[in-house]
């Protein structure tokens, strides 16, 4: 029988977070499971950015946070919104050199690095982006530049904060097949923020609903077609 820690990549355990005297998480209690896409939904306020930040050890928090890695021990993560001035005349090449680097540079090595920048891009299928101004990025095209950094070096587990957020319709299915193919072909673990039942029915594993405690968890199909389907929408 298959011990069930040998499928967990991420335990959270009796985890509770008050700020100002205010519960914002009360008891929360999960799992999840290596090479899963896994959602976390819920109504605006109910704590999952919090949850998500306090995974990221950015939030102080009473309970555990276990992370059972196998492989390089390394998260990544894509924000809903990254604070940037689109005025500024700055191309995709540069403002992943600038994430990517902390030494100055030097001629050579920009060349070398166009080319490994090149590679990065095109795990998420925006290589030809690699000389347009961030400024004059769509919605989806900038959350597939974020996304390919954030798979830089490769992750074992990938955060994500409403990906989804600010994309069209096509966009959004072109990041679902991204989500996809890098849970199946490189075995990446996904634990994202959403809001859409739509995105979260198509390419999660599992899903966890809260508003402040667990309200449900288990498979997506269990809360759309269940009258906790009702309650998640009066929350939100």
């Amino acid at each position: 029988m298959t011990d069930v820690a040998q499928l967990t990549l991420l335990e959270i355990t009796d985890l509770s977070v008050t700020l100002r005297g205010n519960r914002i998480l009360d008891a929360i209690n999960l799992q999840v499971r290596k090479g899963h896409i896994h959602a976390l939904t819920g109504p605006n306020g109910a704590g999952k950015t919090t949850l998500m930040r306090s995974v990221m050890g950015g939030m102080p928090h009473q309970g555990t946070i276990r992370f059972l890695f196998r492989e390089n021990c390394r998260i990544g993560y894509v924000p809903q919104f990254l604070e940037f001035d689109h005025s500024v005349p700055i191309t995709v090449f540069d403002f992943l050199f600038l994430m990517l680097k902390n030494v100055p540079v030097f001629l050579g090595r920009r060349r070398a690095m166009r080319a490994r920048i090149t590679e990065i891009l095109s795990a998420t299928n925006c290589a030809h982006l690699i000389d347009r101004c961030v400024g004059q990025l769509s919605g989806g095209e900038f959350r597939r530049v974020l996304l390919a950094q954030a798979l830089e070096p490769k992750p074992e587990l990938l955060l994500l904060d409403e990906p989804a957020s600010n994309i069209d319709e096509v966009g959004i299915r072109q990041f679902e097949e991204m989500l996809v193919s890098l849970r199946d072909t490189y075995g990446i673990t996904i634990l994202m923020v959403s809001h859409s039942m739509d995105m979260i029915t198509r390419v999660a594993d599992q899903v966890t609903a809260i508003n402040r405690s667990i309200f449900y968890d288990g498979k997506p199909d269990g809360l759309t077609h269940s009258d906790l389907l009702q309650q998640y929408k009066f929350l939100g």
